[in-house]
């Protein structure tokens, strides 16, 4: 059954500590949100226009394909670290590992050429 929110115990910790990430989270977001378009628009760049709506939709499969992974992996990373270091510095070690997921990728991805 739902409980009304007046009688769901107060967790004080827990709250200070959900507004200590929000602007990591928001950092998160921005990111994410600038960079998917670049990425859209340079890979479908490259797709004649006859198959641009499969490109298209292979990408938007790709996408949420790799966010539910990512998801799934910073996800088990924070929650395997929480009992042992608190929610503040596991939310700080699960940023650190998507920041460097993204050198990797800016390090491993090809250059694409200006014509």
């Amino acid at each position: 059954m739902v409980q009304p929110l007046s009688r769901r115990p107060r967790d004080p910790v827990g709250a200070q500590a959900a507004f200590a990430m929000a602007p990591g989270l928001a950092l998160m977001g921005l990111g994410q949100g600038l960079h998917l378009p670049v990425l859209f628009r340079v890979i479908l760049a490259e797709v004649p226009p006859e198959r641009a709506g499969v490109a298209s939709g292979a990408m938007a499969t790709s996408q949420q394909i790799a966010l539910a992974s990512g998801f799934a992996l910073l996800g088990a990373l924070f929650l395997h670290l929480v009992p042992s270091v608190g929610i503040q510095e596991a939310f700080a070690w699960a940023l650190a590992a998507q920041g460097i997921s993204v050198l990797l990728n800016l390090a491993l991805s090809p250059r694409v050429r200006r014509a």
